[in-house]
């Protein structure tokens, strides 16, 4: 729908978006703002294509508006800027987005790491969090309705178009004045995508967790970089098979599994259960990359003291070799990536063996990783410097004593002289 005509007498609509089942959406411009900024408009239930009556579309339409108001606040989805009738259709304008779609960072065949998901994760888990506060299911949540915000790189969830309401949450709340008929309450049409649509959403009986479902399809399409609708199922289950083509920790794997369960009642009930979840998971990922870059930092610190060192013993030894010297003197250290005490980081030898009853701390479970370490050869030397230092200057103290202490001739000459005095 492109042309001349202003909608509301106020949008100049320059692009098409999609013309999906319920709404079209556009790209339009705010003629009465300065520099006509971009909106979003939605044109809901379009008489051309449904014969609902007006009254009915009426409804349905400030329905939605009102679910959409509870959300205007939040900074992670689309304000709610407007809503008109005109020419007996009806409109919704919402913020515009300025950003990239989530599906062009899931190109077919690239992997993402672990934590990368888990921070995808936890950004939509959080935004569902809201919304589902609020008595509200998205029913399509996936990749092209996140939006990778272009002024600060975050994730944003769009089109509610498909928003459905918690019928008792609803009727409890401030829509009271709509007159809902049992079949209206009992019943819906089958909104999402293949692939990210749980079988409960299929039937038309849509839950909170079967936003859960979609967004668990989303991390193993990330995880895998095969689309959803391409994943073998468990013919006797219903279940998803994916984990043979990903790389991935038995605790995200579980965390996944768990949200797409095939039947409801075995997914998550909530998605701060999710959050709490991977919480937990998360946990564990700060001590493993402090581990790995504190055996790093080990790692280079030991390799500029040993160069060092070298140069040292070179210039107080000329001529020796002092680098196999070092090299006969060094030893190994073992770093546990759990970072444990340091009375546990040491691996026994043959020579200090390790009582039975003492904890097994260096058993084949443990994750170590060995590096090798050697004395400090500079202290050895200045060690050895001050020794000899030392060692002339009590000789030279001590000679001098020697000489102040011991008899001379004057003292020998009195007492000779003791005899005659006597006299």
């Amino acid at each position: 729908m492109l042309s001349s005509k202003l909608l509301g007498d106020r949008y100049q609509v320059v692009e098409v978006f999609s013309q999906g089942a319920f709404c079209h959406t556009y790209r339009a411009q705010d003629t009465y703002l300065p520099n006509h900024p971009n909106r979003v408009v939605k044109h809901f239930l379009p008489s051309s294509k449904y014969s609902i009556s007006l009254e009915i579309r009426r409804r349905l339409f400030t329905r939605e508006v009102e679910a959409l108001k509870k959300l205007s606040h939040y900074d992670l989805v689309p304000r709610l800027l407007a809503n008109f009738e005109d020419n007996l259709e009806f409109y919704l304008v919402q913020e515009f987005i300025e950003g990239h779609p989530l599906s062009a960072e899931l190109s077919s065949g690239e992997c993402w790491s672990e934590s990368k998901v888990i921070q995808l994760l936890q950004e939509i888990l959080t935004i569902l969090n809201f919304v589902h506060g609020h008595g509200l299911i998205h029913r399509d949540v996936k990749p092209n309705n996140i939006i990778r915000r272009k002024k600060d790189n975050r994730l944003v969830l769009i089109d509610f178009g498909a928003v459905k309401p918690i019928w008792n949450h609803l009727i409890r709340g401030q829509e009271q004045t709509a007159i809902l008929t049992p079949i209206e309450q009992y019943t819906t049409i089958a909104i999402g995508t293949p692939g990210y649509m749980p079988s409960e959403q299929q039937r038309g009986k849509p839950r909170l967790n079967s936003d859960i479902y979609a967004l668990g399809m989303i991390g193993i399409q990330a995880l895998t970089g095969i689309h959803p609708t391409k994943l073998p199922e468990d013919a006797n289950t219903g279940e998803i098979i994916w984990q043979h083509s990903a790389q991935v920790s038995t605790g995200l794997a579980a965390i996944l599994n768990k949200m797409v369960c095939y039947h409801f009642q075995d997914r998550y009930k909530s998605a701060q259960e999710v959050l709490d979840a991977l919480l937990e998971l998360s946990n564990f990922y700060p001590i493993k990359q402090e581990s790995a870059l504190f055996t790093e930092l080990v790692n280079i610190k030991l390799e500029e003291r040993l160069s060092l060192t070298t140069e040292e013993a070179n210039q107080v030894f000329p001529g020796q070799e002092s680098a196999s010297l070092l090299d006969q003197d060094s030893s190994d250290i073992t770093l546990s990536e759990t970072l444990l005490p340091p009375t546990h980081i040491y691996e026994p030898t043959e020579n200090s063996p390790v009582s039975s009853s003492a904890p097994n701390y260096y058993s084949s479970e443990t994750n170590n990783t060995t590096i090798s370490a050697a004395p400090k050869p500079s202290a050895l030397l200045i060690g050895l410097v001050v020794g000899v230092f030392s060692g002339l200057v009590l000789m030279i103290v001590s000679y001098w004593s020697v000489q102040i202490v011991a008899p001379s001739p004057q003292v020998q000459d009195l007492r000779l002289q003791q005899p005659n005095e006597s006299r």
